[in-house]
């Protein structure tokens, strides 16, 4: 039976613990054919911005292999050839600013050099791969 999972903005987690899910999974494929050199997306506070944005990195992201099986019950599926083409094949950093709520400047600064960081960590990685080179 399907559940409303409240807290958790982690597509994954969502759709492994039978949660309700509102198939947006279209909107990776908006996200990449989309010729706009930014794309804002104004929504007011738990309208799902994060929950969104962790779609899309557990789609395109290249080091979340076992994601492929989560999308397999959602629209985006059914454009095989997309999936083929683009589902785990890129690297994606998702820089949040979530810790960057601070006083004042210098903390703010010091949150957003700690993300960048953490983020480096996270890609070291690509320092071997062959598409660097």
């Amino acid at each position: 039976m399907k559940q409303i999972i409240k807290g958790h903005s982690d597509f994954k987690y969502i759709v492994s613990n039978n949660g309700y899910f509102v198939d947006k999974t279209l909107l990776v494929k908006e996200f990449l054919e989309n010729a706009d050199h930014v794309m804002v997306i104004p929504r007011p506070r738990r309208f799902g911005k994060t929950l969104n944005l962790s779609m899309i990195e557990h789609f395109f992201d290249i080091r979340k292999q076992e994601s492929a099986r989560f999308f397999s019950s959602f629209n985006i599926s059914k454009d095989q050839a997309f999936c083929e083409k683009h589902q785990n094949k890129y690297p994606v950093i998702n820089l949040t600013l979530k810790s960057a709520k601070s006083p004042n400047w210098e903390a703010c600064l010091k949150c957003l050099k700690q993300e960048v960081f953490n983020q480096y960590k996270k890609h070291d990685y690509l320092l071997e791969s062959d598409h660097l080179k």
